[in-house]
């Protein structure tokens, strides 16, 4: 057998539209698992978070599952508890982004592994507590984030996409180099270390386990995607994901997250396709 890694994506993914896990899809991740596959949970969401949120299936917390937070910036070993790696942003070029989106009047979430940050609860923050489901701490400067290890900043606009774009390519030229981009939703633009992406932490991730990247598989169904679709072995996006990931993936699933997508690409690509 060779052994494969799935990295899947949650929200819109591997999540119905009420944050839950199907069936099909734990029975799915269980037998793979059964069988010596490895799953990576490829998010944007913070890796401390995850253990909350994914606590009613204890299919994640055993060995051969790892969390890849933080849109991959940040890999942990779940069965050892144990982080494996980490890429953190330029704190003083991330807090020159963050004050540039706060003069524009975005509402602005800041994370550091174990903690995450606002600086005032606007109707979008709550918004986003309210899918995200975590809890948000507010300060009152970003002199309060001088020297700190971050992981993510997200900027949100909850009724205007267009002025996240603007702002987006406003910045693209300053932090090249330096941040990556990336849209996770329609309100969110994150920035993130340039040498993160979901698609570096699965590569990174399979080489600390000695795994090729053809032996890889990467589902999901957001721009955020992109990278870990197209650098895995097989790519494949959600058939309710976006336009733009389903142009650059290798197979689009007939179920949609609400149906178990997730089970029919391990079914078609690690267990039939051992």
């Amino acid at each position: 057998m060779n052994k494969k890694i799935i990295a899947v994506d949650l929200d819109g993914t591997l999540f119905t539209d009420e944050k839950k896990v199907c069936d099909d899809n734990i029975n799915a991740i269980e037998n793979m698992i059964k069988m010596g596959h490895i799953l990576a949970v490829d998010t944007g969401r913070p890796v401390f978070t995850l253990k909350d949120i994914l606590k009613d299936y204890p299919v994640f917390f055993g060995e051969n599952v790892y969390f890849l937070g933080f849109q991959g910036a940040l890999g942990y070993d779940v069965a050892k508890s144990q982080v494996i790696f980490g890429h953190y942003m330029d704190n003083a070029k991330a807090i020159d982004i963050i004050n540039k989106a706060l003069k524009e009047k975005f509402s602005v979430v800041v994370f550091e592994y174990g903690k995450i940050y606002t600086f005032a609860n606007t109707a979008d923050v709550e918004s986003y507590k309210s899918i995200s489901m975590e809890e948000v701490i507010k300060i009152s400067s970003t002199d309060e984030l001088i020297g700190h290890k971050l992981t993510k900043v997200l900027l949100m606009d909850f009724e205007n996409h267009e002025r996240l774009q603007a702002f987006k390519d406003a910045h693209d030229n300053e932090i090249e180099g330096i941040f990556n981009s990336m849209f996770s939703h329609v309100a969110f633009l994150e920035y993130i270390s340039v040498e993160a992406s979901k698609g570096d932490g699965l590569k990174e991730l399979a080489s600390h386990l000695g795994i090729p990247m053809e032996n890889t598989v990467a589902v999901g169904d957001e721009r955020n995607d992109i990278s870990m679709i197209t650098m895995a072995g097989v790519g494949a996006a959600m058939v309710n994901g976006h336009d733009e990931l389903k142009e650059v993936c290798d197979y689009i699933t007939r179920l949609d997250n609400n149906q178990g997508g997730v089970s029919e690409v391990i079914n078609k690509f690690i267990i039939d396709g051992r």
